[in-house]
């Protein structure tokens, strides 16, 4: 049995398209991935409800949380991308990509000067932009093929509870 063939290049993909193998194609997204992923839309799902449909916590309590745990997030998805490029070889855009990765720290930090339900909606903005930068990342090559399947619904979640949130603040 051989070894599975790089796929570094297109060229070398489409050339070897029939000989790859389905994982090679299609990654698995990992596991710790899936379920810690999942796990990180519970407070936004649950500081979401409380806020919107009242709760023993003071409403403000919530929506302040809510803030805050979007700004965590939001933070250390960029962080992500520090950490992709500390992997990288020297001169491999490393400029770009960890100046792109301090962005979603400094726009979330921007969320404390926005009043109201254009809180929320700025940090939509933000979460979609970065969703945008990481889907650049992976046709890049920088970041895993994997990394869009995550990506996409923690996102959605992540925007929706974030829009509830601007519609209930308005």
């Amino acid at each position: 049995m051989s070894a599975a063939p790089s796929i570094g290049s297109p060229k070398t993909l489409f050339a070897n398209m029939g000989t790859l193998r389905p994982e090679e194609m299609n990654p698995q997204i990992p596991a710790p991935a899936v379920i810690l992923g999942a796990a990180g839309l519970i407070p936004f799902l649950l500081l979401t409800g409380m806020w919107l449909i009242g709760s023993d916590v003071p409403s403000a309590a919530a929506r302040n949380a809510l803030v805050a745990y979007s700004i965590a997030i939001l933070s250390f998805m960029g962080a992500v991308h520090w950490g992709l490029a500390m992997n990288s070889a020297p001169g491999d855009q490393l400029w770009r990509r960890y100046f792109a990765s301090i962005i979603p720290a400094l726009a979330a930090t921007a969320t404390a000067f926005i009043e109201g339900g254009l809180q929320f909606i700025w940090l939509v903005v933000c979460f979609c932009g970065l969703l945008i930068y990481d889907l650049y990342a992976v046709r890049q090559g920088e970041a895993p093929r994997w990394y869009p399947r995550l990506r996409w619904p923690l996102t959605l979640v992540v925007c929706a509870c974030l829009v509830a949130a601007a519609l209930h603040a308005t």
